[in-house]
């Protein structure tokens, strides 16, 4: 025998074991993967929450639907960890997500929302803001939160509509996502909030405001000093010291001689 053909059997032989060692691998992980998708099945609640884990870590498109599952876990920590864990596996969750949305179960309406905002993806704002109007406020404020990550202008309408909702924890995340989008058209219903009867919402709504930036909010901002909320009245000095460069305090008689002395041409 040749030694060429010696070389020849050996590079053989060297890339034969290559391959059965790779497929080896291959087969390993999609055996793992199987079994922490079966072990989510378990009664056992550390075996649960290490698979959900685990799964997060994996990124394995296979886990989706039985993470989607586990989002409905009675235990608080394994919802999380599933949140998490479709967030790590990225766009490919989406979709399945968003079918998640329109389920009967609250639980698994919520958490999807939660894992959407992990998310950011632009393609789940219409489904969200359809979501927007759920008979479940805890549902409906998630759904706010959301939006306001993704910070498409899509939503504007809709969380401008959420500003009334009926529940208060929903309202100040509404005004919480208009801030993040920046969207003038928000300036007017936001200045509005300024009134709510919560005043969680009332300084979201400063907030906002102060995030959006316009010489519009200012006179608002400066109504709002006089709010019987000192966190309010606190949120509206700090707007308005960083909007305008002044520095007037609480003393809204100065800051309104001020406006009326610079108002004109003013564009933030």
């Amino acid at each position: 025998m040749s030694k060429q053909t010696i070389r020849t059997l050996k590079t053989t032989s060297i890339l034969v074991i290559f391959l059965l060692s790779l497929s080896s691998i291959v087969h390993s992980r999609e055996d793992q993967v199987e079994r922490l998708i079966q072990n989510l099945k378990s009664e056992n609640l550390d075996v649960r929450r290490r698979a959900v884990w685990a799964l997060g870590e994996v990124k394995d498109p296979r886990a989706i639907e039985p993470l989607i599952a586990a989002l409905k876990d009675e235990n608080r920590p394994i919802q999380i960890n599933a949140i998490y864990a479709l967030g790590r596996i990225g766009a490919s969750a989406v979709e399945p997500l968003i079918a998640a949305l329109k389920g009967d179960d609250r639980v698994i309406r919520v958490n999807a929302a939660k894992a959407l905002r992990k998310l950011k993806d632009p393609g789940a704002v219409e489904p969200l803001v359809a979501v927007l109007e759920d008979e479940n406020p805890y549902v409906r404020l998630n759904v706010a939160w959301a939006l306001g990550s993704i910070k498409d202008p899509r939503a504007v309408e809709p969380l401008i509509k959420a500003l009334e909702d009926r529940n208060s924890y929903v309202r100040k995340n509404a005004a919480w996502a208009l801030g993040k989008i920046k969207d003038p058209r928000a300036i007017e219903p936001l200045s509005a909030a300024l009134n709510d009867k919560n005043s969680d919402v009332r300084e979201n709504a400063v907030w906002a405001l102060r995030i959006i930036k316009d010489s519009r909010v200012v006179e608002p901002l400066i109504a709002a000093l006089k709010d019987k909320n000192q966190k309010v009245q606190g949120s509206a000095i700090e707007a308005l010291e960083e909007i305008t460069g002044e520095n007037f305090g609480q003393d809204t008689l100065e800051w309104q001689k001020w406006w009326e002395q610079n108002k004109k041409g003013k564009n933030y």
